[in-house]
């Protein structure tokens, strides 16, 4: 049943149409009030909520249209029919414009009534329907923006630009500026407050009481800040950070929680503000040279920064090296110094991936700290530095590798690495880079020295193998994850390429030890 409010200063209109809405319509419509003027309309509207409004256009004070404009401001669903001695086109243009759907002339028909509100009614039905869709809408954003948010940071952590995706994240993070900078606020625990506590505290003011964005603890060290700003002035950073710290001066103080800004850039170069900022910390941490808990004095890590900028790998792995052996002749292995590690490392990935159009799944897969941690954790330094100079090599390795190619090459390369577990054919990925399927394959044989299906089968068992050196998927999962959709094709093409099954080459792992590899 819709509510219909009768607005017209003549009240024989008002008693008329009400008897005609009685009389024939009773089934679906009700009269609620009436109002006889612009003023009484808008209380009357507030007052008792109609679905539909049928409106003069000319009465003492204010008038229809100006009535309407105002009823519309309190939300909500209401359609208006216009009722007008005259036939007015600049009344029913601007009419229109304000969202009224019909208008009937003076005196009333039944069927010219009876038309309006079925024009009303549909009108109703569709804004109900509009607004039913934009609910949805919106329950769907606020589902996606935590992984669009962790989707963000993992990118920028890993130096990777957001390029045409930036539109679909500042939307998600409700980021309207065109200027950004990226802080990193490093966090210890204390006796009578764990660190997880302390961050969620931190996360609820950054979350409510400020613009900025906060991603998750990373490495349970820090957490990184997207801070939007109006224009790339640093007074405005300064005071951000002033208000955070003085809401967390205790803290502060005890050393408990320290910010290290990067540089203010365009939002889509955000990404280079992350390292910028890495560097604030690495060159500004409170540890001071000489104390006995550093194993390495803050100096190397600056030349090895210093160097890695400027390009020379060679002297980069003389740093590196030195950093290992000072870890390895101290013998003991504190948090501090496994995760200044991990920083240095986590540095020499953005800036030679970057350089060198690695994709996004090389890159996690050089990332990937969890052995690691397992091996640091157990006090297994020997085989902790080992493994951590296999991971420098891996780097440089792949660096080498992907500088040699074409950028052809290597995007048809990027590609096979983004979308291996795919099914991927030669005609798709050369009609994706815009070339014939003939000139691909002649660019992989020149380029590569195999063929485009040798070299995705190549690709498909050298992550299979990985991926069954970690042993903690079946052989199934494994040949699902690398494209193959078959087990029984995955098994027989594996112990052809390898000279093993997948099953024997993973039991062969587990009987090797850790950190070793067959084949």
């Amino acid at each position: 049943m819709k509510r219909i409010l009768i607005v017209d200063d003549e009240q024989p209109i008002v008693a008329g149409l009400s008897l005609l809405i009685k009389r024939y319509f009773s089934e679906d419509y009700t009269v609620v009030g009436s109002a006889s003027s612009g003023r009484e309309a808008i209380e009357k509207a507030r007052e008792l909520s109609p679905d539909i409004l049928l409106m003069d256009v000319q009465m003492p004070g204010i008038s229809g249209l100006e009535a309407i404009k105002t009823i519309v401001s309190f939300g909500g669903p209401k359609a208006f029919i216009l009722i007008t001695a005259y036939e007015r086109f600049d009344i029913a243009r601007e009419a229109l414009s304000l969202g009224v759907c019909d208008y009937i002339l003076k005196p009333v028909s039944r069927d010219r009534l009876e038309t309006a509100l079925r024009t009303a009614s549909q009108y109703l039905e569709r804004g109900r329907e509009l607004e039913k869709l934009r609910l949805e809408i919106t329950e769907q954003d606020h589902q996606l923006a935590p992984l669009i948010k962790d989707a963000f940071f993992y990118r920028i952590k890993n130096g990777i630009p957001c390029g045409r995706d930036m539109y679909v994240i500042k939307k998600a993070l409700q980021v309207q500026t065109e200027w950004a900078v990226i802080i990193l606020i490093f966090i210890r625990s204390a006796e009578d407050e764990p660190l997880q506590s302390l961050y969620k505290r931190i996360t609820e003011h950054i979350q409510y009481k400020t613009e900025a964005v906060i991603g998750n603890l990373e490495d349970d060290l820090y957490a990184p800040v997207l801070l939007p700003l109006k224009q790339p002035a640093v007074e405005q950073l300064q005071d951000w950070l002033k208000r955070l710290e003085s809401a967390f001066s205790a803290e502060c103080s005890l050393g408990r929680l320290s910010l290290y800004p990067g540089e203010i850039l365009s939002i889509e170069q955000v990404h280079l503000s992350w390292k910028s900022a890495f560097i604030q910390y690495m060159n500004q941490t409170s540890l001071k040279e000489g104390e006995a808990l550093l194993p390495w004095p803050l100096s190397l890590d600056r030349e090895l920064i210093s160097t890695l900028m400027g390009g020379n790998l060679s002297q980069v792995q003389e740093l590196y090296e030195e950093i290992l052996s000072r870890i390895l002749a101290r013998g003991s292995s504190d948090t501090h110094s496994l995760h200044r590690l991990l920083s240095v490392i986590t540095l020499i990935v953005v800036q030679i991936t970057e350089k060198a159009s690695i994709s996004e799944q090389e890159i996690h897969f050089l990332l990937n700290y969890d052995e690691l941690v397992t091996l640091w954790n157990a006090g297994l330094l020997s085989p902790f530095i080992q493994r951590a100079r296999d991971v420098f090599h891996r780097i440089i390795e792949k660096a080498r590798e992907k500088k040699s190619l074409s950028p052809t090459a290597k995007r048809a390369l990027m590609y096979i690495e983004n979308h291996f577990a795919e099914p991927i054919s030669l005609e798709q990925v050369a009609d994706i880079l815009g070339m014939a399927p003939a000139s691909l394959s002649r660019l992989f044989s020149e380029e590569l020295g195999t063929g485009f299906a040798r070299t995705l089968i190549e690709y498909r068992l050298k992550r299979a193998k990985e991926l069954l050196r970690q042993g903690t998927i079946s052989v199934k999962e494994v040949s699902i994850a690398c494209g193959y959709q078959d087990p029984n094709y995955f098994t027989r093409l594996f112990k052809n390429w390898v000279g093993m099954t997948p099953t024997e080459y993973m039991e062969a792992q587990k009987k090797k030890g850790e950190g070793a590899e067959v084949l």
